[in-house]
């Protein structure tokens, strides 16, 4: 009787729940790539010939330039590699980039706006469903949260069912290899155990990362095993801290150029590989100049713990505040890793190939799970 309970749990919640984790899944493993798919579309454009003992021209310059060639264009933030060959980018806020050349002043569009709207899409899809206006994004993101809840609870009894009643090899191995010349219903059957079976643990994974992220009280789970209080932002801005405050300068004082306000965060951190900033707003007159909060990039493949956030002071780019990914608290750090374990890229790139061989799994177990369930009502 407990099994046939068992049984029905898992039946009822993949028939009304398997739709929404099938366009999670195929939206997620698309999601997991932006990054790799957007370099590959700009892998020509991004790059530059660095002439031999040729130095870049200054920020200031480059700016004037882009200006003049491209007065439409508003530049908000600049994006400055660390590599010779890798074109400067200027962007508007920040998304599509001007790739700029540091020696030439030579521009060059981003390719990837059609790449960008269906990655817009998926991404709606992937979070609220496809939901996504200001009354009904809300909708959205309960039902794809009911899904990741429901996908846990398929993974656990799927475990119990997968389990046979005789504990003998013979019907153990039932659920551990392909059958190869089965088909019908047996071959559903057989793909179903085998496919759950050894996706299973990327599958829990996968899903209980996902209740993490959908839920207010999910997100307090990894502060709470820290003893914490969970930050109030969920997503980037949960890493905000109090900001510096710029040292009163001398009567009269400047903003230093923008080469030299970056200069010591480059000297400090000698194996950066990019430096980000929005460009600073000219203070009124009387006030001090904020300041200027760079975005470090050093090498590493998890992208929070490659970021440090470095303020410096506008007049003279000295270092005012720094805080690196293991000076979070243990709870933050915890919180961060959720979100990039769900995607994989925790772990770089081969790590999102693990986590999308997972999520290609789930396609199966949906197909095959809806399958067995028609032959079961409609024979």
């Amino acid at each position: 009787m407990f099994r046939k309970t068992i049984f029905w749990i898992h039946l009822v919640s993949a028939l009304i729940s398997g739709i929404v984790i099938a366009v999670m899944s195929i939206t997620g493993i698309g999601i997991a790539f932006e990054e790799e798919i957007f370099a590959w579309i700009d892998r020509d454009i991004s790059q530059v010939e660095a002439p031999a003992n040729a130095q870049a021209k200054p920020l200031e310059d480059l700016l004037q330039i882009v200006a003049e060639k491209e007065p439409d264009f508003k530049t908000g933030y600049i994006r400055v590699p660390s590599a010779s060959d890798a074109a400067y980018q200027f962007m508007v806020s920040y998304g599509d980039p001007l790739y700029v050349n540091q020696y030439t002043g030579e521009l060059a569009y981003t390719k990837t706006e059609t790449a960008h709207e269906i990655i817009q899409v998926m991404e709606v899809l992937h979070r609220f469903f496809g939901f996504h206006g200001e009354e009904t994004w809300i909708i959205g993101r309960h039902i794809n949260g009911a899904a990741n809840l429901a996908f846990l609870l398929l993974c656990l009894t799927g475990l119990y069912l997968w389990t046979p009643r005789v504990l003998k090899w013979r019907l153990f191995k039932n659920g551990l290899f392909l059958k190869k010349k089965s088909s019908g219903k047996a071959r559903d059957w057989n793909w179903h155990n085998v496919f759950g079976f050894w996706s299973l643990p990327g599958l829990v994974v996968l899903s209980a990362t996902a209740v993490v992220i959908s839920y207010e009280w999910g997100h307090k789970i990894p502060f709470a095993l820290f003893g914490e209080e969970a930050t109030e932002g969920r997503a980037f801005n949960m890493m905000k801290a109090e900001p510096a405050q710029t040292p009163t300068p001398p009567e009269g004082a400047q903003p230093i150029p923008l080469d030299q306000l970056i200069q010591s965060t480059k000297d400090a951190y000698p194996e950066w590989t990019s430096i980000g900033f929005a460009l600073p707003k000219p203070a009124a007159d009387g006030e001090v100049s904020r300041p200027v909060t760079l975005n470090l990039v050093e090498p590493d493949y998890m992208p929070n713990r490659a970021w440090t956030p470095v303020e410096v002071d506008p007049y003279t780019g000295k270092i005012l505040k720094a805080i690196d990914f293991y000076e979070r608290s243990p709870g933050l750090r915890a919180r961060v890793w959720v979100r990039f374990i769900h995607t994989g890229a925790g772990f770089g790139f081969w790590g999102k190939v693990i986590a999308s061989l997972f999520t290609a799994a789930s396609l199966v177990l949906v197909y095959t799970g809806f399958a067995l369930s028609y032959r079961r009502f409609f024979r």
